[in-house]
């Protein structure tokens, strides 16, 4: 039915219209190279940038969004690769830029902001200049662009390895099934633990026979990160990274100690799960079954708008109003169809809806999902909708905050409102495993990250020998001693895309903190809660995330702050114990 398909007609009625605009924006461009590059220029610039980001961006969007609908269109493809090879051009043809506006004097610059309405450009440039001590001449920061593929390798090397050339072999169940790193975590579901200890050894026994080419692919994109951070005068490659954001790496290592304070609450949940579910022994393969097999709650499609909408009433009447104009407007692509895309997101630009992506089964995870990607696509609404396109695009580190935000305070709806012992367990359990997945795991990815970059930049050069030490070392401190411990497991380091991402998990974690603490104020009614939750959703880039936070009500570089969060996971821990008890 057309009603549960994203409407992206709206942005363009077919290809030939998106490659009209292709033209265009290939016009601009041309532009921008014969541009005079001069102070007294600098305006028409800045509107020639912005007309073809707008463009590209918008195409960005609609291109790969047709592809994601049916991968099996050659035109759909055809238009993607056509819109990244625009991207690229567009790119190449701002390289200029960054150098010429450091280049500028102060004098300059306050003079170029007195003109007219430039005063817009300001924070814009300021975000800009600070950068000015890690840029490099604009022949530099050309060649290091077009070297952008080749340091890359690393990471396509990883999912060719890891998604197309490696059989994980096929899984004795009713249906025998192939394992692949896609169904891999449905398996460690089954309730048949010979089914998922099988899962559990084909997965990490076929990565460990490829431990070497996983090491060196790894090392490489440490190593390769390592030397750009020096390149470009950083005193490490975690500096840099957080550079990005404004993101003091005391936020980094306050994480991970608060983290660990609160391990003996994680480890006494592995306990709970142990004896709920009448194991002498708990391995690793376990620690994901469901606690109440005979419990299978539907939550269909509309059912689930339902609720969402319902459980969303704290932040506000207009902000419902607009969530359920989402829903009757198609920006949801709901259900899997052959050739579609997996997974979930949300996508938009400042001249489209912001889009959901979707692959509903009518489950708990499924309304969850739909509830956290329309978090992302409120937080793009407002933003858009609150400033012009220059500080539109909020920064990824608090983008999760806004979509977990979602997902917490419909999760204290619902456990406000179960009536049934049997789904107030399961919702408590899934609520835990969230702040596990999020929270815990994520922190110890980032302790991961950490501790290698660390011994790459004290001259060590890392074997897969090296990676499963360190990676071993950090099972033992986050399972605890009520999960048994797996050689097999230590290879987990071997099988996460997100290390290729570079210091990018720890904001999993963060946002996840940020939004509990947020979230639990919202709900208890605090009316100035909601006023500051609110304009953090409208604020766009105007501010650093850091900063945004504050603005919302949280503190990321107080230690406390974390720990308020870890509290409610301790109290969650607290409470199904006595549910189970009960």
């Amino acid at each position: 039915m057309e009603k549960y398909n994203w409407s992206l007609e709206k942005i363009y009625k077919n290809v030939d219209e998106a490659r009209a605009e292709i033209k265009i924006c290939d016009e601009i461009i041309e532009e921008i190279i014969k541009a005079e590059k001069s102070v007294k220029n600098l305006k028409h610039i800045m509107e020639l940038s912005e007309k073809s980001s707008r463009l590209v961006e918008k195409l960005y969007c609609y291109s790969y969004m047709k592809r994601d609908e049916d991968s099996r269109v050659p035109e759909s493809q055809k238009l993607a690769l056509e819109v990244n090879s625009l991207g690229t051009r567009f790119s190449s043809a701002m390289a200029f830029f960054d150098p010429f506006l450091m280049s500028l004097s102060n004098e300059e610059l306050e003079n170029f902001y007195k003109e007219g309405d430039n005063e817009k450009y300001r924070v814009h440039f300021e975000n800009i200049l600070r950068f000015k001590p890690h840029t490099l001449s604009e022949k530099e920061e050309k060649l290091l662009a077009n070297c952008g593929e080749m340091v890359g390798t690393g990471q396509n090397s990883f999912y060719m390895l890891s998604y197309a050339d490696m059989d994980y072999g096929k899984i004795e169940n009713k249906d025998g099934e192939k394992l692949t790193p896609a169904n891999y975590n449905n398996f460690l579901l089954d309730e048949n633990e010979e089914v998922r200890k099988e899962a559990f050894d084909k997965m990490y026994g076929t990565i460990s026979s490829f431990k070497n080419t996983y090491a060196t692919t790894l090392y490489s994109a440490i190593k390769n990160l390592t030397i750009l951070a020096k390149v470009k005068n950083y005193p490490s490659a975690r500096y840099m990274e957080l550079f990005q954001d404004a993101v003091p790496e005391k936020v980094y290592d306050s994480l991970i100690e608060s983290i660990e304070e609160y391990l003996p609450s994680l480890h006494k949940y592995y306990g709970l799960r142990k004896k709920a579910l009448k194991k002498d022994k708990q391995y690793m393969w376990d620690v994901s079954v469901n606690l109440d097999k005979n419990f299978n709650q539907k939550y269909p499609y509309e059912k689930a708008r339902e609720l969402i909408l319902a459980g969303l009433k704290p932040l506000g009447d207009d902000y419902v109003e607009v969530l359920n104009r989402g829903f009757d407007e198609r920006w949801v692509d709901v259900y899997p169809r052959e050739g579609k895309a997996g997974g979930a997101y949300s996508w938009g630009s400042y001249d489209t809806e912001p889009y959901i992506l979707m692959n509903y089964t009518d489950d708990l995870n499924s309304m969850f999902t739909l509830a956290h990607e329309f978090g992302h696509s409120m937080h793009s609404y407002y933003s858009r909708l609150d400033n012009e396109f220059l500080y539109s695009q909020y920064k990824i580190f608090v983008a999760e905050v806004a979509s977990t935000f979602n997902e917490l305070t419909l999760l204290d709806y619902l456990l406000k409102n179960v009536k049934d012992k049997n789904e107030k367990i399961y919702i408590l359990n899934y609520y835990i495993n969230m702040f596990i997945g999020t929270v815990f795991r994520q922190t110890m990815f980032g302790e991961f990250e950490k501790n290698t970059h660390l011994e790459v930049e004290a001259g060590n050069a890392l074997t897969a020998d090296d990676f499963t030490r360190i990676m071993g070392k950090l099972n033992d401190k986050y399972y605890g001693e009520n999960v048994e411990r797996s050689d097999l497991a230590d290879y987990l380091w071997a099988r996460i895309p997100h290390f290729y991402n570079n210091f990018y998990v720890y904001k999993y974690a963060t946002s996840f903190c940020a939004a509990s603490f947020l979230s639990n104020r919202v709900v208890s009614g605090d009316k100035e809660a909601l006023k500051s939750y609110r304009n953090f959703l409208k604020d766009g880039c105007r501010h650093h995330p850091i900063d945004q936070l504050r603005m919302a009500g949280i503190d990321m570089e107080d230690k406390n702050s974390i720990a308020k969060a870890l509290e409610i996971f301790k109290g969650l821990v607290d409470e199904l114990e006595k549910e189970l008890e009960a």
